[in-house]
């Protein structure tokens, strides 16, 4: 689910891998079907602007579309970029909306720059872990140059997007993170 920053519109992903966007001021739905054999949408999310629409799903894809009114209503020019090889869990556009960030149950994460939608880095998330675990969140530093990550494995992760080093590991947990906010 997203909200629109005019409070005017929510979107929400579906089971059946349909966006509906719902006007709250006349409780009127629009489905915008994906036609991609995709299966569930898992997440959804607006850049700053709210220019742009993304969504990944059950089959790993990335969907994008642009929305040159900036209202969700108009949506155009859908793009669909596979970005994993299972699950996609999470998408989340980085605060100067010239990167996207996707998560996977690939146990890997990919970062896409916004003008084109091309893969700049996919990276396994559960480094030196020894076992696939799932990358089911992350969250953007204020500047868009790092990214902390949430895995099945119990490990929170800081990575320098330049580099794609993973610059801290935050241990602890005894069970999977699944989601996590971050402000610096």
């Amino acid at each position: 689910m997203a909200l629109h920053r005019n409070g005017n519109e929510v979107i929400l992903g579906t089971d059946k891998g349909e966006v509906h966007i719902w006007d709250t001021r006349n409780s009127k739905v629009r489905t915008v079907a994906t036609e991609i054999n995709g299966g569930p949408i898992h997440s959804l999310a607006f850049n700053l602007e709210c220019t742009s629409l993304a969504a990944v799903n059950s089959a790993g894809q990335l969907i994008t579309w642009s929305l040159p009114c900036s209202v969700a209503s108009e949506l155009h020019g859908k793009q669909v970029t596979k970005v994993h090889s299972s699950y996609g869990l999470k998408v989340r556009f980085s605060p100067d909306s010239t990167l996207l960030a996707t998560c996977g149950a690939d146990g890997k994460f990919c970062l896409l720059k916004t003008a084109d939608y091309s893969v700049t880095l996919s990276q396994d998330g559960t480094k030196n872990s020894g076992r696939l675990a799932w990358v089911w969140d992350c969250a953007f530093s204020a500047d868009s140059r790092f990214l902390i990550t949430a895995t099945s494995d119990g490990i929170a992760r800081l990575w320098n997007l330049e580099t794609g080093d993973n610059l801290v590991e935050y241990k602890g947990h005894r069970s999977a993170i699944t989601c996590l906010a971050f402000r610096d």
